[in-house]
């Protein structure tokens, strides 16, 4: 299994590309999941402002407010894109707000790095075909654990 990440860091953000391919690398090879490892997985992920990403959700959303993350999925479920045949899988794109996500982080005395992954890990599990609920949050707190390891 390959995984490209492509990343524009609009919000200029001091976060590695590493660090994001390590969260995400944690994900895609967790056994839940069960990805084809025959596939390469694609995923575009951006970093902008607070102003970008309430227009972004203004638009596609309909809610006018900044939010922490935005994924927009390829596939609409985890087993449509276990059964697709291309070799290439484009898994979507991943939209966060860097200084919404430090300014929570900060408020509530956590560390930056670890709500930014936990923020992208639940980008990631969405595009995986993933809705709110129990099974999802058990899921991406486990992710979170591997990274700490």
């Amino acid at each position: 299994m390959k995984l490209n990440l492509e990343i524009n860091n609009q919000a200029k953000s001091p976060i590695s590309q590493a660090f994001f391919a390590a969260a995400w690398k944690t994900a895609l090879a967790d056994k839940a999941l069960a990805l084809p490892s025959s596939k390469n997985f694609n995923l575009s992920l951006a970093l902008v402002s607070k102003a970008e990403i309430k227009r972004i959700n203004r638009i596609w959303r309909k809610k006018d407010e900044v939010t922490d993350v935005l994924s927009f999925a390829e596939f609409k479920s985890l087993k449509a894109i276990r059964a697709s045949r291309e070799p290439e899988i484009f898994l979507g794109e991943i939209i966060l707000c860097y200084d919404d996500i430090e300014a929570y982080a900060r408020q509530n005395d956590l560390k930056i790095k670890a709500e930014l992954a936990k923020v992208f890990l639940h980008g990631i599990l969405h595009l995986l075909g993933w809705k709110h609920g129990s099974k999802m949050f058990a899921l991406q707190n486990k992710l979170i654990a591997k990274l700490k390891k």
